[in-house]
């Protein structure tokens, strides 16, 4: 993985990886898929540059709490802090939260001690999923119970190891400053997943991701400048399984607007496909070093309008980058549940990104092309699903 992705750091296991825990209730890994340990896992992906991330729930483990197992390094019980049996995360019946009258002391050690295991085992990343308020899906929100208190007491034992805190799922915009204060990012909608049996996502799920991020533009607690970042969900562009793509997207033109919207946000970026079977085709996107630049300035785009996706089909978002230049992405959102849409012209204003310019310089992220001079404004037609990513260049007046 690090010759084909150099860039990429972490390498993130799913729930599967632990079915029960350790002595002291905490979560601990399967010994039939890790015989040797999770530190051995660790040290073999420290070789090539790699930190390990894993998937837990907040609360305590149902299994913990019947078993009454120790809390470390304390005199207390798992029970002692859990009498209510309140649920725990939006997975009902998995775990349950500390109770509010539970002598936090006591709480702290827990997951303390949890996060010391980690650390231990080398693990770089920590995604808690089921966190509320939040969970649910468009139809039925608010799944997740309202756990904040049980996610600060696990972010203070993480932020201990400098591990990353990641939260999920569609998490709830309005509590954006303490989701900031709490975690490193956020999921901000439901799985890209479809849960088809042939395919990985499609194109619409991915263009309602725009929707979502425009929620969070005003927040004003995203980018780097905060070490907090909205979480689009996995992108799996390229997914290959058998020698079959089953990424599920309809075209190229989707895959690339896939990457660039996500890069543009600055979302955390995680590949949901073995890297080993990815086409060099998407490989080479994924690792393009424009959108990778992009990316990894670290700040979140903004729409020029309205960024509802459904309602205005013509979407452009921008931010300046470091360089002074101004990125921008022209994006065709007209999808379907199952089909694509219309294709339409899309026309960038300058004035709308407070350029006062006699004329504005564009190059073409993807293609590095030097598009020549334009004048107030740039009109483009793109196809359904389509973008167009550009640099702008011009001189400010003195």
């Amino acid at each position: 993985m690090r010759h084909k992705m150099p860039q990429y750091q972490y390498i993130n296991m799913d729930s599967g990886w632990s079915e029960t825990c350790d002595e002291y209730g905490r979560w601990t890994y399967r010994r039939d898929l890790f015989p040797h340990g999770l530190r051995d896992l660790t040290d073999y992906l420290a070789k090539n540059g790699h930190k390990l991330g894993i998937y837990i729930l907040p609360g305590i483990r149902e299994d913990a709490y019947e078993a009454n197992y120790p809390i470390k390094g304390t005199k207390y019980r798992l029970r002692d802090i859990c009498t209510e049996k309140r649920e725990g995360n939006g997975f009902k019946g998995s775990t349950f939260m500390p109770d509010p009258t539970a002598p936090q002391e006591a709480v702290q050690a827990y997951y303390d001690s949890m996060a010391d295991l980690f650390a231990e085992w080398g693990v770089g990343f920590v995604k808690v999923d089921g966190c509320g308020p939040g969970g649910g899906d468009q139809f039925y929100p608010y799944q997740s119970p309202d756990n904040r208190r049980c996610l600060r007491a696990m972010s203070r034992a993480l932020a201990r190891h400098n591990i990353w805190m990641e939260l999920s799922w569609f998490m709830d915009f309005t509590y954006a400053d303490e989701w900031a204060e709490i975690s490193n990012g956020a999921r901000v909608y439901i799985d890209i997943e479809s849960y088809s049996t042939r395919t990985m996502t499609s194109s619409h799920r991915v263009m309602q991701r725009i929707t979502q991020a425009s929620r969070w533009v005003d927040t004003g607690v995203v980018g780097s400048a905060y070490g907090f970042y909205i979480d689009l969900d996995v992108v799996v562009v390229g997914m290959t399984v058998n020698g079959k793509c089953v990424d599920g997207l309809d075209n190229d033109d989707v895959r690339q607007t896939y990457i660039s919207f996500w890069a543009l946000v600055s979302s955390v970026f995680c590949i949901g496909a073995d890297p080993r079977k990815i086409p060099d085709k998407y490989l080479a996107m994924l690792t393009h070093p424009n959108i990778l630049a992009i990316h990894q300035s670290g700040i979140m785009a903004r729409p020029v309008g309205s960024g509802n996706a459904w309602h205005n089909r013509r979407q452009i978002w921008w931010h300046a980058m470091p360089d002074g230049r101004i990125v921008v992405g022209l994006f065709n959102t007209s999808t379907y549940t199952f089909m694509l849409g219309w294709s339409y012209e899309i026309t960038l204003n300058f004035a709308d990104l407070g350029i006062d310019a006699a004329a504005v310089e564009l190059e073409d992220v993807w293609t590095g092309e030097k598009m020549g001079l334009y004048e107030k404004s740039y009109t483009k037609r793109l196809r359904s699903g389509q973008c167009q990513l550009l640099f702008l260049s011009y001189n400010r007046p003195k």
